[in-house]
């Protein structure tokens, strides 16, 4: 790979990669600690909260009823979502949504009314096999993009459709961008030859890259830990309870990076790649228990694995501690919110998410409705898809209640 950068230097506590050690969480009830306190490593602030700022008066909450769902708001097909990639409002008055059953865009009004729709299934310009991710830009422009490496970049405007298709550079990956954004960010995945290769569980090598404005190149950012992956002599696995590398582009200037190996994230340069800041939580345990690890065994395996699929988990080792979290993602007012582990044997329980301010201080706790899918968070509303009953799928906004009024 090409004038890639070295591979960020990340904390003791987030490290997780090669000889770094990992920082293991140990419940604590000590209320003598600092609720926060505030240090520099070498030039990197590092802000460590033992307790929320929160108050139960001045405590963020998530509606359950929602303002608008856009299952119930019409009807016909284009009020029937499957396997839903994002939520989210493109200006004041529209939703979008991309349903990746239909690989479209699917345009609403603020009251769930169906405007358009664009894309669809096929190779043509504007159509998508894989519609993965939405970056929406700070000028209105949506820039939907196919899964697969190298996959179809697609522009849309709102209201003109189609302004620009090209193909992602091959071997880039595209990133959620949940806030908008001035760029395009994505990342490579540094293969690994299986000659020489080391069995057991492995954390690969990925390189944030921004994409240029003609979408056709990319500029090497850092390089960093990937996701956790479990390595046989016959191929490889996801682990059970497996770790990911969670990189949220912040504007055009800074990416917050988490590997979920403790409950905590980085900011880094979008233009150099050095790390800047560290916030974490400590006393949040990680423990597992043997119940929770066959629950989530068995939501794996689902009701009919075959012989291969029984013999790999066979080899996949007991997870020694759950992940921090499970998605990080970023508000519009630039706190950072990272979702709670529950995996798929706990998807249809409540999700608690953890939220730190822009500075780095642990807020508190704000829980997400039963099936519900966060996907981006407001000022005041929460986008996400609540999954019902045989799961059918519920676009929906959420109102966010700060405080107590």
């Amino acid at each position: 790979m090409s004038n890639r950068r070295g591979l960020i230097a990340l904390p003791t506590w987030q490290a997780g990669f090669g000889v770094i050690p990992v920082f293991a969480f140990i419940a604590c009830d000590d209320s003598s600690l600092p609720a926060v306190t505030f240090r520099d490593s070498l030039g990197v602030s590092i802000v460590e909260s033992a307790l929320p700022q929160w108050t139960e008066d001045t405590a963020w909450r998530m509606e359950e009823t929602p303002i608008v769902d856009l299952t119930e708001s019409g009807a016909g097909d284009e009020h029937q979502f499957y396997a839903v990639r994002d939520v989210l409002s493109a200006d004041s008055n529209h939703l979008v949504v991309a349903d990746g059953g239909s690989q479209q865009l699917r345009i609403y009004d603020s009251a769930g009314r169906f405007q358009r729709a664009f894309g669809g299934t096929g190779d043509g310009p504007g159509e998508f096999q894989s519609l993965r991710v939405v970056v929406a830009l700070l000028d209105g422009t949506l820039v939907a993009q196919d899964g697969r490496p190298g996959g179809r970049i697609v522009e849309f405007d709102v209201a003109r459709g189609l302004t620009a298709t090209f193909r992602r550079p091959e071997g880039v990956y595209p990133l959620r961008q949940p806030i908008p954004s001035t760029g395009v960010f994505g990342f490579e995945i540094e293969g690994v030859s299986e000659d020489g290769m080391l069995l057991g569980l492995q954390r690969p090598v990925a390189t944030v890259v921004q994409l240029s404005e003609d979408r056709t190149s990319r500029v090497p950012i850092a390089s960093v830990p990937h996701d956790e992956v479990f390595v046989v002599a016959r191929g490889d696995a996801i682990p059970l309870m497996g770790r990911r590398t969670h990189i949220v582009p912040i504007g055009s200037d800074e990416i917050a990076l988490g590997t979920a190996d403790a409950l905590g994230y980085s900011r880094i340069d979008a233009r150099t790649g050095a790390m800047k800041f560290t916030a974490r939580i400590v006393g949040v345990s990680l423990a597992v228990s043997r119940r929770e690890i066959e629950a989530e065994r068995r939501a794996r395996l689902g009701p009919n694995p075959s012989a291969r699929t029984l013999e790999l988990f066979a080899e996949l080792p007991d997870p020694k501690e759950k992940p921090a979290y499970q998605r990080l993602l970023l508000d519009v007012e630039g706190n950072v919110w990272a979702g709670e582990y529950i995996g798929l044997a706990r998807r249809d329980e409540p999700q608690r998410w953890y939220v730190w301010d822009r500075n780095g201080q642990w807020l508190g706790v704000v829980q997400a409705p039963a099936r519900f899918e966060v996907m981006r968070v407001g000022s005041d509303r929460v986008f996400g898809v609540r999954r019902a009953s045989y799961d059918t799928e519920h676009p929906q906004v959420l109102r966010l209640r700060k405080g107590s009024l």
